[in-house]
């Protein structure tokens, strides 16, 4: 906060000096700068014929003070710098930021960085003392829970924005036009009122997939390179003589052929998969070997094509059928408890005992375990039940991350500047590819050119004026990734075929198979990137032969009485429903017992009602976006 407040006063003392400068031309250099003076006459001589008392109008452009704003930015540390540490490096692209942002929109917004280990404690702590910052970060159970999400806005403490989009220059308010970008963002946080009193931060790339086809109507599309799919060591596999597993049978004897033949050869059997048996929020179905199985990601989840809440436990023979699959895994040692998030890889990989992960393909290539022959592969699509389609896990290209929300009383205009800023094309070609002239030029054709580091521009060069994801998304701004609105590079392929004949997955990155190469030239890979082949996987199997699952639901803001209900029922029964997973799994319970236990949830806690208050979110979603209701 201090050295922002001295970085706005630095700034504001040379506007004067600049300013005082001016005034003390002489005539010829005022005459001069009536040459080039802008507006009305494209830069033609100042009118002479204005000669009238100092009290009449003039010509010039009015001075007008910036308009501020402060935003409780979070440290959330999963970045390469932290924001203050990108400060003391003097990061070129902060100084750009602040000096784009009070040139397009007169704006200057002071960052309140809050850890994120603290923020959830200390946004509850300004909310009680009404001491808010005029923009902060909520609709996320980590910033703020439902209740209290839902009482604020009732009472008022938020700000509408509908309001706000009023001052809107066009940019914000544009996005969110029928028909525009970001509708879906307005339908998604939509409030029964109907009105808008947070804003979910766009997030997606301007390359997409349409995997729509005969009566399926998706109700997103996929970018090209978010895939949770399953990727297995491949070096391993050679090592134990395996080929690539093709059914769920030979997944199994690679990873006890894994740890038989001790593959990462340090004495133990301690070679395993991550599955994400009795984690949190039920992550194993999540981690792909339930989607072979054609279970949704979770319990509560919403179906990409219909709206509907579906629940894994509720799939019967298909459930069981699971269960019985990761039971023998465990029971075999190559597959544990409590350990395998997805976005923890890095973790879970560092110790070469991680036989398999779930991530994005091309992640694990760069995966650091110790081993110079480690080498992960993305395995094929595995149907595990004849007639039964598998579901693949992608993120959406209309997902959103954390809502940004404004105190009632923050000045309208500058809320608006900054939803402007922040949606607009400036901060995004900034966020992406770094300050034009920099780090990257846009050539004669609409191309992006990017200059490559350690040939034209260093390392350091590169983190100082180029790529924002190393220390900036949540501290100094929301992540808002607004590609396909933006980026430079858009298609919208309605076949893998399609994308491998435009040169995917290189051409959304600015490049071909062979640069590619060349950038990874020091990492193991076989012929091409991972993500190019999980494409001739979805190729092979056919799309149309898929469920494409998303890792998003598209709830709206609760009700007073919709809140009630997840407060009386969602903690017990998220439990509950965890615990007899993860028993079938373990052997501490029997699936004997399966019916009796799921009608339990039913009949004592609240598991219908539960889902009925999901859906009812869900589908103000469905009919803001002009589809139907499931409950009707």
């Amino acid at each position: 906060m201090t050295t922002k407040r001295l970085l706005a006063l630095l700034i504001a003392v040379l506007m004067l000096i600049a300013l005082f400068s001016a005034c003390a031309n002489t005539d010829d250099d005022t005459a001069d700068a009536g040459n080039a003076s802008t507006g009305d006459n494209g830069g033609d001589a100042a009118d002479d014929s204005n000669t009238g008392d100092e009290d009449e109008s003039s010509d010039a452009p009015t001075e007008t003070d910036p308009l501020t704003l402060t935003y409780m930015g979070q440290e959330s540390h999963n970045w390469t710098y932290t924001y203050e540490e990108a400060l003391a490096e003097g990061f070129e692209t902060i100084d750009y930021y602040n000096q784009k942002m009070l040139e397009e929109h007169n704006l200057k917004v002071e960052l309140d960085v809050i850890d994120n280990e603290a923020y959830k404690t200390t946004l509850s702590g300004y909310l009680a003392a009404n001491t808010l910052d005029d923009a902060f970060l909520c609709n996320n159970t980590s910033f703020m829970d439902t209740e209290v999400l839902v009482n604020s806005i009732n009472n008022g403490i938020f700000a509408n924005i509908n309001d706000i989009a009023e001052y809107s220059d066009g940019t914000f308010s544009g996005l969110i036009a029928d028909g525009g970008d970001y509708q879906y963002l307005k339908a998604w946080n939509v409030a029964p009122d109907g009105e808008w009193y947070y804003i979910g931060c766009a997030d997606g790339n301007g390359t997409s997939f349409n995997f729509d086809h005969d009566d399926v109507d998706y109700l997103v599309n996929w970018p090209l390179h978010t895939w949770y799919n399953l990727n297995i060591r491949v070096d391993w596999l050679e090592k134990c003589g395996l080929s690539m597993p093709t059914t769920i049978e030979e997944f199994t004897e690679a990873l006890v052929q894994f740890q038989e033949q001790d593959a990462n050869g340090n004495g133990a059997k301690d070679e395993r998969a991550f599955l994400g048996i009795g984690m949190s929020a039920e992550q194993v179905f999540n981690h792909t070997t339930a989607g072979w199985f054609g279970l949704p990601r979770a319990n509560f989840a919403m179906n990409a094509v219909t709206g509907e809440i579906e629940n894994a436990v509720d799939f019967d023979d298909q459930y069981l059928a699971f269960i019985d699959f990761t039971a023998d895994l465990y029971s075999k040692g190559v597959a544990l408890t409590n350990e395998g998030g997805a976005w923890a890889y890095g973790a879970n990989v560092a110790g070469n005992y991680c036989a398999a992960q779930v991530m994005y393909p091309d992640n694990l290539i760069t995966a650091e375990t110790g081993d110079p022959d480690c080498q992960y592969e993305p395995m094929p699509i595995i149907q595990a039940i004849e007639g039964v389609q598998p579901r693949i896990v992608g993120q959406s290209v209309q997902t959103a991350n954390n809502g940004l929300a404004f105190r009632s009383d923050v000045d309208m205009e500058a809320a608006a500047a900054y939803l402007d800023w922040l949606n607009g094309p400036t901060l995004y070609m900034l966020l992406c590819y770094g300050i034009e002239g920099k780090s990257y030029d846009i050539e004669e054709d609409g191309r992006v050119y990017q200059y490559k580091v350690g040939t034209e521009i260093t390392q350091e060069e590169d983190y100082s004026v180029g790529d924002m994801w190393h220390y900036a998304p949540w501290s100094m701004f929301p992540q808002i990734q607004a590609g396909f609105a933006w980026d430079p590079l858009k298609n919208t392929y309605n076949s893998v075929q399609e994308a491998l004949d435009n040169g995917e997955p290189y051409y959304w990155k600015n490049l071909t198979i062979d640069e590619w190469k060349e950038q990874y030239a020091n990492y193991n890979w076989t012929d091409m990137s991972n993500l190019n082949r999980f494409f001739l996987y979805l190729n092979d199997f056919g799309t149309d032969n898929i469920q494409f699952d998303l890792n998003i639901d598209f709830t709206t803001m609760a009700t007073d009485e919709e809140t009630s209900i997840i407060s009386k029922y969602e903690t017990d029964l998220n439990t509950y429903l965890a615990e007899m997973t993860t028993g079938y799994i373990t052997g501490k319970t029997s699936t004997d017992t399966y019916e009796e236990d799921l009608q339990y949830a039913y009949d004592n806690l609240g598991m219908q009602e539960y889902v009925d208050a999901k859906q009812a979110r869900v589908d103000r979603y469905l009919v803001a976006m002009g589809r139907d209701a499931i409950l009707g």
